[in-house]
């Protein structure tokens, strides 16, 4: 934006200064080219009056020295012609009527018709000026007298003059670039500022302010109410925040309660009710199973709360520990679980919080690939942001499934049977992205699935998420399936 309206606001002043200035060069121009051919027609006019009384008289040694003075003064060669146009004197040997650009005017002094228009002198242009003046007596016209200026005088003093405007134009366009650049710079800076502080609201970023004391008073009301709205916004997640939390910590005590009555039930079943032993068995696994979704959707509720800043975490270090605490478990049901990770890779990632996120996809792995083989590897990739890979060789999810894994609750039908609650990659998810990185589900080729999670570099500076840099969050959902099961 900045950029375009400076090119507006040039383009402007580039039109303004030349509606000005070509006005004003065209004038002085005017002027020196009238002042020159004024004084040359003067001289010329004076020259035919003394013409007149020498061909009257016949006395032309008195004219002759006179047009040798003034020559030798201005430069300027003068001749006279009789009605016939054949020269009677001039002020040099040798001067005829056939000098370049004499004949013309000559014709139409000796019709009677002095020269009165003149021809604009431009620094390039070096044609002399050539004035003809009839000799008059008694209406009868008895020869001219003409002049054959030339113009290199006057067209250095246009080309100074020239040069002074351009000098002017050019002061005057950097003056102007410089109170536009100032100008847009003051009205942009507050839009900038809005435009990144809307852009991590629309991310999740809580709470975000902007200052409503700088640039138009138009932007600082829309500062103002941006506040506003943000306070607004935020006060709602945090109220909603709150609820889930109080909701599931209010579920825990009748949960509880309820689950010491059902155990309490089978004291008084008979000892050959064996489907009613079983109905009881089935309603503690629900029960556990709604403990274990009210777990998760306050885990959840805690990743979204969180208002740290990402810092710098070894994340060879956290992968290789979240590996060791996850082998006894991979161990005890015969799933292969390999890690390569390199030493010394680094990335963004809110305080400790990486390991949750990682502890995801390896239960998942476990859960889902039972049996298979996983793998936990980790690299730098090309843009130096740090890649965790956990690829399995289960089954995996078809295309269809695929598009919807990581919805909040969501689970494939073939793994109801499955413990598990369908928020554990929705919470991975959050926390990577919280961290301002990204969690992908992609199929892992021949078979099974692969969870990358990418961070962003150790030593790349910390901001609030631009339009190109915050991760998608609604679109990654749906389309691009960066979520679990």
């Amino acid at each position: 934006m900045r950029r375009r309206l400076l090119i507006i606001v040039l383009g402007l002043t580039a039109g303004l200064v030349a509606a000005l200035g070509l006005p004003l060069v065209h004038t002085a121009v005017e002027e020196e080219s009238r002042r020159f051919f004024l004084g040359r027609a003067d001289d010329t006019a004076r020259f035919a009056d003394e013409a007149e009384w020498a061909l009257s008289t016949g006395r032309t040694r008195y004219l002759t020295a006179s047009l040798t003075r003034y020559d030798e003064l201005y430069g300027t060669p003068v001749l006279v012609t009789g009605e016939d146009g054949l020269v009677i004197c001039s002020s040099r040997e040798g001067l005829t009527a056939k000098l370049p650009g004499v004949g013309g005017p000559l014709r139409r002094a000796l019709a009677g018709q002095p020269t009165r228009r003149h021809h604009t002198l431009w620094p390039w242009d070096d044609r002399p000026y050539v004035i003809a003046e009839p000799i008059v007596r008694d209406s009868r016209v008895l020869g001219a007298v003409v002049t054959v200026s030339d113009t290199a005088s006057p067209r250095a003093i246009i080309r100074d003059r020239l040069i002074v405007l351009g000098l002017g134009v050019v002061a005057l366009t950097a003056v102007a670039l410089v109170a536009a650049a100032l100008i847009v710079r003051w009205v942009l800076r507050p839009v900038r500022t809005l435009d990144r502080a809307a852009h991590a609201v629309g991310y999740g970023t809580h709470p975000v302010r902007v200052a409503d004391c700088g640039g138009p008073p138009e932007l600082r009301r829309l500062a103002a109410s941006f506040n506003a709205m943000a306070e607004n916004i935020a006060a709602a997640a945090r109220n909603q925040r709150a609820f889930v939390a109080q909701a599931t910590h209010q579920l825990r005590n009748p949960l509880t309660a309820l689950r010491i009555r059902l155990e309490n039930v089978e004291w008084h079943l008979p000892g050959d009710d064996a489907e009613g032993r079983e109905e009881l068995r089935m309603a503690l696994g629900e029960v556990d199973r709604l403990g274990d979704v009210i777990d998760s959707l306050l885990q959840l509720a805690r990743a979204e709360a969180v208002e740290a800043v990402p810092a710098p975490v070894d994340v060879s270090a956290v992968a290789r520990s979240r590996a060791r605490a996850w082998h006894a478990a991979y161990a005890r049901t015969g799933t292969r679980l390999t890690v390569d990770v390199p030493d010394g890779v680094t990335a963004l990632c809110l305080p400790n919080l990486l390991g949750h996120a990682l502890d995801v996809p390896l239960d998942n792995a476990l859960k889902y690939a039972r049996g298979c083989s996983v793998a936990l590897t980790v690299r730098r990739g090309d843009d130096g942001c740090a890649e965790i890979r956990v690829r399995d060789t289960g089954p995996g999810l078809p295309a269809d499934e695929l598009a919807h894994a990581g919805e909040r609750f969501w689970r494939s039908v073939r793994h109801r049977d499955v413990p598990g609650t369908g928020l554990g990659l929705a919470t991975a998810r959050t926390l990577i992205e919280e961290s301002g990185g990204t969690l992908e589900l992609s199929p892992a080729d021949p078979t099974g699935l692969q969870i990358l999670i990418r961070l962003r570099p150790a030593d790349e500076a910390i901001a609030v998420p631009g339009p190109r840099e915050a991760p998608e969050r609604d679109g990654a959902r749906a389309g691009r399936s960066p979520g679990g099961q």
